[in-house]
């Protein structure tokens, strides 16, 4: 199989100077993400050292939660990574918490390489498609949120699993008549909590290491099997490879596109359409 997957050490500077950093737990039944302030304790090692966590002033208690912290880089293709934390939010003092990683997962797509098929894709995760009785709603829209769409290339998504366990990804996407659109693999843990839990929220702004306002968009979210209309793989295909900035990074990672597309086709396609309620500005600690 191909893999994006890497050794957390690998992607070492997300742990040690985190670019972008943000945190989902689930509380009360509903899905939550922040922006974080986002360390690790000595010695740094960026797959068991515990994290050191602040929270805005807004957040709600997390002390005991089992909560998701993600930190990511890079708007273009090849150059998206992630690190993603899972442990228990133990509190340490005002609105600060230390998290020991419990799983650690890191991705770096520039480095797609062949692997060994792990045991648990011998019976992947069945994809949980919204049914016929989704109920949808108007899209909030509003100049903040318009801009924020506009200049954002990646998004932090956080999605609750039907157990109620925080997930969250980064993941490229565009906006069509009111909506966001973004494509994943339908055997995707997002595509699974969305088909059963229609509640998301997702964080934009914030990439490079940008100290700039972020925004934070509540809505409503189906998952569809596979691809999403013309129009949005339009507007994807130049927002992501022919806009002239990133087409550069898609002509020096040649010798990957053959891998890319074996990745692509080793899960059935699907996409995530999400329909924003609400969007409030935010800011890291």
């Amino acid at each position: 199989m191909i893999t994006r997957d890497v050794e957390a050490s690998a992607v070492a500077d997300l742990a040690l100077v985190p670019p972008r950093a943000a945190l989902a737990a689930v509380v009360d039944d509903e899905i939550h993400l922040m922006p974080i302030s986002l360390s690790i304790e000595a010695p740094a090692d960026p797959a068991s050292s515990p994290r050191l966590v602040q929270v805005p002033e807004e957040a709600p208690g997390l002390a005991d939660r089992n909560v998701v912290v993600i930190s990511d880089d890079g708007p273009q293709w090849f150059r998206l990574r992630s690190m993603t934390i899972r442990g228990t939010a133990i509190a340490t003092g005002d609105r600060s918490y230390r998290v020991t990683p419990k799983r650690v997962v890191a991705w770096d797509y520039g480095s797609l390489r062949c692997a060994p098929t792990p045991p648990e894709t011998v019976h992947p995760r069945q994809p949980s498609f919204t049914g016929a009785d989704y109920q949808d709603v108007h899209p909030f829209g509003s100049p903040e949120l318009d801009a924020a769409l506009s200049t954002s290339r990646v998004m932090i998504l956080a999605t609750r699993s039907p157990k109620g366990t925080p997930f969250a990804v980064p993941l490229w996407f565009v906006s069509h008549q009111g909506r966001i659109y973004a494509t994943t693999a339908a055997s995707s843990w997002t595509i699974r909590n969305v088909g059963a839990s229609p509640q998301v929220a997702l964080l934009l702004g914030g990439e490079g290491g940008h100290r700039s306002g972020r925004l934070l968009v509540r809505g409503r979210a189906r998952a569809v099997a596979g691809f999403p209309p013309a129009a949005v793989l339009d507007r994807m295909a130049w927002r992501y490879y022919l806009e002239p900035r990133f087409a550069a990074v898609e002509l020096s990672h040649m010798p990957l596109w053959g891998r890319r597309m074996r990745y692509y086709t080793q899960s059935q396609p699907a996409y995530v359409v999400i329909t924003p309620q609400s969007a409030t500005e935010c800011s890291a600690p």
